[in-house]
């Protein structure tokens, strides 16, 4: 399984480079996670996201921002004793955004959608005694979508969204009971907040 992790994220990367190559504006991107979960047993908890960026400027104030990114998505369940669980991600947004410039082009203002594909790589969740809980609970595959508006100064660019993602976090035809329990038919949701500078 590591094997086939490595080879999709390897297959990503070699995706984008020809892109990349070809691009407007190329950068780093990175920003905070307020992930969210539908559940009364699930409290709200503080993840991170990192990863590369590219910005192809389309007529009509138009852009595409398609990203390779690192997606830490948590909570906290109150019935383990507020254990902090997460799942980290490597996610592709592409990022459709629109919005008015200004000063010869070097202010921005814009809103974004966002449908995303993801696969889960890491794991931190435990059961009520601490033991982790197997890949087979978990649904790796992802996907969803995002709006948010943002500003571009210059180089940084900043960016504010809600996400939903629309399948189940679990594994329905292979869950344990607890897991099913607390998690229900819910995935990660929430707010993020990043900063990307463009090169």
């Amino acid at each position: 399984m590591d094997r086939l992790i490595k080879i999709i994220a390897t297959a990503c990367m070699l995706f984008m480079i020809p892109f990349i190559a070809d691009a407007q504006s190329f950068g780093i991107k990175g920003g905070v996670n307020f992930s969210s979960i539908r559940s009364s047993d699930v409290k709200d908890n503080l993840g991170y996201q990192a990863g590369l960026t590219y910005q192809i400027d389309l007529p009509l104030w138009f852009s595409i921002q398609p990203e390779i990114m690192f997606h830490l998505k948590g909570c906290r369940v109150t019935e383990l004793n507020d254990r902090a669980m997460g799942l980290g991600y490597l996610e592709i947004p592409v990022n459709v955004q629109w919005g008015p410039r200004f000063k010869d082009g070097d202010i921005r203002v814009f809103a974004q959608g966002t449908p995303f594909i993801g696969y889960a790589i890491s794991k931190d969740i435990a059961d009520s005694e601490g033991n982790q809980y197997g890949w087979n609970n978990v649904n790796r595959f992802e996907y969803g979508v995002g709006a948010g508006i943002g500003i571009q100064l210059w180089h940084l660019q900043i960016t504010g969204q809600y996400i939903w993602s629309l399948g189940n976090l679990i594994n329905l035809d292979r869950a344990e009971q607890e897991f099913r329990d607390i998690f229900s038919r819910s995935n990660f949701g929430g707010y993020t907040l990043s900063l990307a500078i463009l090169f």
